[in-house]
């Protein structure tokens, strides 16, 4: 009956240990939301804009390690990929907005942000409306 006791302590404690290390590593991942614009601030945060050009944020949690970027657009619906933007970027930054990315028709889209090598920094979703 005491070993059952320990063993049952050491599990909720297992578990604990777990949840705790999944939560944090929920709020310290990497971002990627949209605004209409960024100058020193952040104006219009969201993630329903209309058609036309928006910008995209990306917040890391520790620097992007490379000097250039995509942006890459998927329509939802559909799953193609529909534009890809380049950008330069500084390897050290870890907070990066990527401005006048455009969006040409109505819908849902998955935006992606990608290193060279194919690897996904960070993703996000927009609708986009008339």
């Amino acid at each position: 009956m005491k070993n059952l006791k320990i063993f049952t302590a050491f599990v909720v404690l297992l578990a604990v240990a777990v949840s705790c290390s999944f939560l944090k590593n929920l709020s310290s991942g990497d971002k990627l939301y949209f605004c209409e614009k960024y100058t020193t601030s952040e104006v219009g945060e969201g993630d329903k804009f209309p058609v036309g050009a928006i910008t995209v944020m990306v917040k890391l949690s520790k620097p992007i390690g490379v000097s250039s970027v995509d942006i890459n657009i998927t329509d939802l619906a559909s799953g193609k990929a529909v534009d890809t933007f380049p950008f330069t970027v500084q390897s050290s930054w870890d907070y990066i907005h990527f401005d006048d990315v455009e969006f040409k028709e109505p819908g849902k889209y998955k935006v992606s942000c990608l290193k060279k090598d194919g690897v996904v920094v960070a993703t996000g979703e927009v609708e986009i409306t008339k």
